[in-house]
């Protein structure tokens, strides 16, 4: 008999693709999703039409602006209603068990399933643990961990995509619209973009001469560039990764696993303005063991031509130091066996 399990998750992209690697482990069982009217909805549309998913429930749900605003003193009152919202719809599927990859999205999700009495379980992927998780593991079951970021956690790895292994290098060629030429610099801040790195390397065209340069703009962040192709999301990472030589990019941890996993030398640039500091822990993580270059933001042009040029030179060196990573992989198996046995 199948279980019915609901996930939870969104904001971005690394808050729901390793949502998607463990459903992809339980095909055998009934799953149900609860998210917003956002990104996590367009990530699992594909997943919902191929009846992976049996269902998509949306709520409400506010995120925590890290510095004092107006909309922060309503958001108890928000978070209330969003609390209550949930429980509907866990009242309606009945789950065995809920499994949240954080952000705010999944924070109603996991109080209204503590106050239901359902199993509960989530998963931190950073070095520091995020603010929704910071409160959901008040009221979760099982907290689990990509790495040691509290002495509750339990440790287990990334959860990462099977597919990011398979990539098809003539289909990442053709999404880039490139003929392979030339070697690829990929360019990603991440699902939302990063106007830092988008700016850079607009401030870099001798970086054309060598590469063929494609950036992944990020919603509503196309920039006016003539030497670089460029998209605001794809859905096919695991193909650009095949095809790509060297990547310039933030520093999520999901991201920098997959580049790892995948054996695409990096230059890193981890977001310190509005954050926690957990893009920088993971940065340097990478780093000292070797699986690329670590930069800061500041004078980023300046230094970005240099970098690029070192990582790609060194490109057999850095994939035999990330080849050495690969226990990375294959947490989705052993979380997905945490969630058949709640």
């Amino acid at each position: 008999m199948s279980m019915k399990i609901v996930f939870s998750g969104g904001g971005t992209a690394g808050h729901v693709t390793p949502n998607l690697a463990l459903i992809e482990q339980l095909s055998t069982e009934e799953i149900y999703y609860i998210g917003t009217n956002g990104m996590e909805k367009e990530l699992t549309a594909s997943y919902v039409e191929k009846g992976k998913i049996k269902e998509y429930r949306e709520i409400s749900a506010h995120k925590l602006q890290r510095k004092l605003t107006l909309s922060n003193l309503a958001l108890p009152f928000r978070l209330v209603r969003s609390v209550r919202e949930a429980k509907k719809q866990l009242r309606e599927i009945r789950p065995d068990v809920i499994f949240s990859k954080g952000g705010y999205v999944g924070l109603p999700v996991i109080i209204a399933g503590k106050q239901l009495k359902i199993p509960t379980v989530i998963h931190e992927s950073d070095m520091s643990l995020g603010l929704a998780n910071k409160i959901c593991a008040h009221f979760a079951n099982d907290f689990l961990a990509a790495f040691p970021c509290d002495k509750r956690a339990n440790v287990v790895g990334l959860i990462i995509r099977d597919e990011i292994l398979h990539g098809d290098k003539q289909k990442g060629l053709h999404t880039m619209g490139f003929d392979g030429s030339k070697p690829v610099l990929l360019v990603t801040g991440g699902s939302l973009g990063a106007k830092a790195l988008n700016d850079a390397i607009c401030n870099c065209p001798q970086l054309a001469d060598r590469f063929d340069i494609f950036v992944i703009t990020g919603k509503n962040k196309r920039i006016d560039c003539e030497f670089v192709k460029q998209t605001e999301f794809v859905t096919n990472m695991n193909d650009l990764y095949a095809a790509t030589d060297v990547c310039l990019t933030r520093a999520g941890s999901n991201t920098l696993a997959e580049l790892t996993l995948a054996e695409v030398p990096f230059v890193t640039v981890p977001l310190t303005k509005q954050s926690r500091g957990e893009q920088v822990k993971n940065a340097q993580w990478f780093a000292e063991r070797g699986c690329g270059l670590k930069l800061s933001e500041e004078n980023l042009a300046e230094k970005l031509p240099k970098a690029i040029n070192t990582a790609y030179d060194n490109r057999t060196a850095i994939q035999t130091k990330q080849r050495a990573q690969k226990a990375l992989y294959g947490t989705d198996k052993t979380v997905a066996e945490i969630l058949k046995y709640k």
